[in-house]
C-alpha cells in the first residue's frame, strides 16, 4: 500500500469498522475520515488518534514502512467485544480513567485474525471460552465466580 489512504482504508476493513464508527472513536467527522481514504486529504492531524482507533503503528500508518500490527502486549482489548446490557446511547462520564491494557493471550492467534471475525462469531467464541473454564475449574473442584450457574 503506497499511500496513508490505502493504508487507512485498509486497517479500517481489517478491524471491521465503518467510516462513521472510525470517526466517532477518533472525535472527527465521518466525512473527514472519507476525504482521507480517497486522497483529498493527504495527511491527519489526528494521525495518532487514528492509529489508536485502528491498532496500528502510526509510523506504519502514516509512511508504510515498519510493520502494521502493535506488539502483542500493546493490546486493549476491552472495547473490541459488545458490552452486554449496556445501551450504546448512555453518557459516557466525562473523566474516565484509561483503560488497562491487557495483553493478548493468545500467542498462535494473531490479533488480526480475531478482528476478522463478526460480533456473533466474536460472542460464541467468548462463550466457548467461558464453557471451557468453568468446566476445567469444575474438574479441579473450583467454584465458579462471576455468573450463576443453574
Amino acid at each position: 500500500m503506497k499511500t496513508f489512504s490505502d493504508r487507512l482504508k485498509h486497517a479500517r476493513l481489517l478491524r471491521g469498522h465503518t467510516q462513521k464508527t472510525v470517526a466517532r472513536l477518533a472525535r472527527l467527522s465521518q466525512s473527514a475520515i472519507g476525504s482521507y481514504e480517497s486522497g483529498l486529504r493527504h495527511s491527519s492531524r489526528s494521525l495518532r488518534k487514528l492509529a489508536q482507533v485502528l491498532k496500528v503503528e502510526l509510523e506504519w500508518l502514516e509512511t508504510g514502512k515498519g510493520p502494521m500490527e502493535l506488539p502483542m502486549e500493546g493490546y486493549d482489548l476491552s472495547d473490541t467485544l459488545p458490552s452486554t446490557g449496556v445501551s450504546e446511547s448512555l453518557a459516557r462520564p466525562a473523566a474516565r480513567r484509561p483503560r488497562p491494557q491487557a495483553p493478548w493471550p493468545f500467542p498462535n492467534i494473531a490479533p488480526a485474525l480475531f478482528d476478522t471475525l463478526t460480533p456473533d462469531d466474536r460472542a460464541m467464541l467468548e462463550a466457548l471460552a467461558q464453557t471451557f473454564i468453568e468446566t476445567t475449574q469444575a474438574r479441579r473442584g473450583i467454584k465458579p465466580r462471576g455468573r450463576k450457574v443453574g
